[in-house]
């Protein structure tokens, strides 16, 4: 099974979980670390580092984090570049997290995706996920009736 640490910042990573959880019910092989004001930043790669070696059973995890190049994601890729080889090849970091993204890699782990192909998926749903909506891009519709 697919194995998924969600890092950010805050309790971030808790709530995205636990909006998941409401949509899916509950889940498996799913860590959250968070790093919250104060902490040591090399504490948090550790945690990471923890949090990884927990869900992994081989098929590979996926660490979504919530910055690109922030503390999180930065400590996700030290990290990772610091496993056995055989672990570091199966892991994928990906920032900028939200929640259509997590819910595409569990639903890649309840599929079996193999991890080279969710990697890709999770990254394309978190472009496709967005859109913005606006008053202006309503049509105004003749509102006479047909009688």
């Amino acid at each position: 099974m697919l194995g998924i640490v969600i890092a950010t910042h805050g309790t971030l990573s808790d709530g995205l979980k636990d909006a998941a959880e409401v949509i899916i019910g509950t889940m498996n092989n799913i860590a959250t670390v968070n790093l919250n004001p104060g902490d040591d930043v090399q504490e948090l790669g550790g945690k990471i580092e923890a949090a990884i070696k927990e869900v992994d059973n081989g098929e590979g995890v996926v660490v979504l984090t919530d910055l690109v190049s922030a503390s999180p994601y930065n400590q996700s890729v030290l990290i990772t570049n610091e496993l056995e080889a055989a672990l570091q090849a199966n892991v994928y970091v990906i920032g900028g997290v939200n929640l259509p993204m997590l819910l595409e890699t569990i639903n890649h782990q309840i599929l079996s995706t193999p991890i080279e192909e969710a990697a890709p998926a999770v990254m394309a749903q978190g472009a496709d996920s967005l859109a913005i909506w606006h008053i202006s891009s309503v049509e105004e519709t003749d509102e006479e009736d047909d009688f």
